[in-house]
């Protein structure tokens, strides 16, 4: 006996526009029991009224046909098909119809439940931005959640390359006292380098990174955040129950505040799935990690040309290194926050690593001839070494004669060096003394004040040099005042 839920189908069918063999083939049934309840109404006592017409009325027995033979054809490939036949309506009216012909797609779920210490997950969230030593930079929240506990780790960040990755991994597993034995990540490049369906090839310096703290990892399907649902819950939850109205100085001030609500909130709340507390589950859970090992901070190996100044780049911005790898190779691992610079296996230095890009740092210390020349006593171009050797007063008495008009400079330094041959050293100091005092410059000055000291070495005049003083501005000279016609008699006499 044929069930009242088929009779309704089938007039819910015909009603819809399908044929008896497509009804029959939709159905699972004969086109003889169609035929049957063709004519069947569920409510016999309802009135029944005439169906109002619609423009894809005339092409309803082709879409259906079309569909029978083709069942995955496209709504719009049918709009565009029966519009060529002469069709006025639109393309919704028929996707309308092609989603009424075609059975609902209804996703099975099943729960999927883990071990203790069986599996984590761990999701990146975006939060917007964040300004940061007076730059804007665009926000992240690593969270890590353990499926059995439901214990969670939260942590912001604003770099999100590999080595920020690994050291948030491993500040999660010092949080839960342990390693379990799979984590789940998505399909981000930071993680899988390449994915042909089931295939999977991850980043080598994640892997190097699983093999020393001991799990393994695996990816989700792509394109499906139910996979992992856990920390994608974890993230809602961290978004609604903590960020969203929140004010933060820095970033510092912002995971200080989201490690107290993680001790102090999240965890230990009663979770809505277990019903229980993910901070007494883990105290459970923690018999089943395994255990984590006293391994140095991750790190992963890099390599870069040095430019010719002795430059490398990293992450969009530009660090000095030392002069010696000018236009060669540099070997480095790349911590969070440092770079170790490597000859062989040898640490030769360590470079901090800041926010940003675009930006250049260089170390003075890495260009130790440079710091050498700007130190150097003695002076570089032979005249001047000469020069400044006559005297303590000569580098200041050669600055006043760079200053001065006197000659060429070159012949006044020259000139000055062969007094050397006729005046000791004292002599030239005390020339040079005075000089200075009256601030007075040039060979002839010089060789003057020389003179002078040589003739009469105990009474040397007190001021050798002429110089001129400007006149004192209250001078008052009394002038003879003469009768003009004084002047009119000396002409006549002349």
């Amino acid at each position: 006996m044929t069930e009242v839920a088929t009779i309704v189908d089938i007039v819910r069918l015909k009603e819809q526009g399908l044929s008896k063999r497509a009804i029959a083939k939709r159905l699972g049934i004969s086109r003889t029991t169609v035929s049957k309840y063709w004519a069947e109404s569920t409510n016999p006592d309802k009135p029944r009224y005439a169906r109002r017409p619609q423009l894809i009325d005339p092409y309803r027995d082709y879409i259906t046909s079309r569909l029978d033979e083709y069942p995955e054809l496209s709504a719009y490939r049918l709009y565009k098909e029966i519009k060529e036949k002469g069709f006025q309506g639109s393309d919704r009216t028929v996707r309308r119809y092609v989603q009424s012909l075609r059975p609902p797609k209804h996703r099975e779920y099943k729960p999927y439940e883990t071990l203790p210490g069986e599996q984590a997950q761990v999701d990146w969230g975006h939060f917007g931005t964040i300004i940061e030593n007076g730059a804007r930079y665009k926000l992240y929240a690593f969270v890590f959640t353990l499926c059995w506990s439901r214990v969670s780790y939260v942590e912001f960040i604003v770099r999100a390359d590999m080595a920020t990755f690994l050291s948030c991994m491993n500040r999660a597993f010092e949080y839960i006292g342990g390693v379990p034995r799979e984590v789940l990540f998505d399909n981000a490049k930071v993680v899988v380098s390449e994915r042909v369906g089931k295939i999977v090839r991850f980043n080598q310096d994640l892997l190097h990174y699983a093999l020393s703290a001991g799990f393994t990892p695996q990816a989700c399907w792509i394109n499906d955040p139910e996979s992992k649902g856990k920390v994608e819950s974890q993230v809602k939850y961290v978004r609604r129950g903590f960020f969203y109205g929140r004010k933060f100085k820095d970033l510092d001030h912002l995971n200080h505040e989201v490690l107290i609500w993680c001790n102090n909130e999240a965890n230990p709340r009663v979770h809505g799935t277990t019903h229980e507390i993910p901070w007494d589950r883990l105290a459970t859970e923690k018999h089943h990690l395994k255990p984590l090992l006293p391994i140095t901070m991750p790190y992963i190996m890099g390599e870069r040309r040095a430019t010719r100044t002795s430059m490398i780049s990293v992450e969009g911005n530009q660090y000095s290194v030392p002069a010696c790898f000018a236009s060669r190779k540099v070997r480095f691992k790349r911590f969070e926050k440092h770079l170790e610079l490597l000859d062989g296996q040898k640490i030769i230095d360590k470079i901090p690593l800041i926010y940003g890009r675009g930006k250049r740092i260089i170390r003075d210390e890495h260009y130790p001839e440079h710091q050498r020349a700007r130190s150097r006593k003695t002076a570089s171009h032979p005249l001047q070494a000469k020069f400044e050797a006559l005297a303590p007063e000569a580098p200041a008495y050669l600055q006043g004669l760079s200053q001065s008009r006197v000659g060429t400079l070159r012949e006044q330094m020259q000139s000055i060096v062969e007094l050397s041959r006729d005046y000791s050293p004292a002599a030239i100091s005390q020339a040079m003394q005075r000089a200075l005092e009256f601030q007075s410059f040039g060979y002839g000055v010089l060789k003057r004040i020389l003179k002078r000291q040589a003739s009469a070495p105990e009474s040397l005049p007190e001021s050798p040099l002429i110089k001129t003083e400007p006149l004192p501005e209250n001078l008052n000279v009394q002038v003879e005042k003469r009768d003009l016609a004084y002047y009119d008699r000396l002409g006549a006499a002349l």
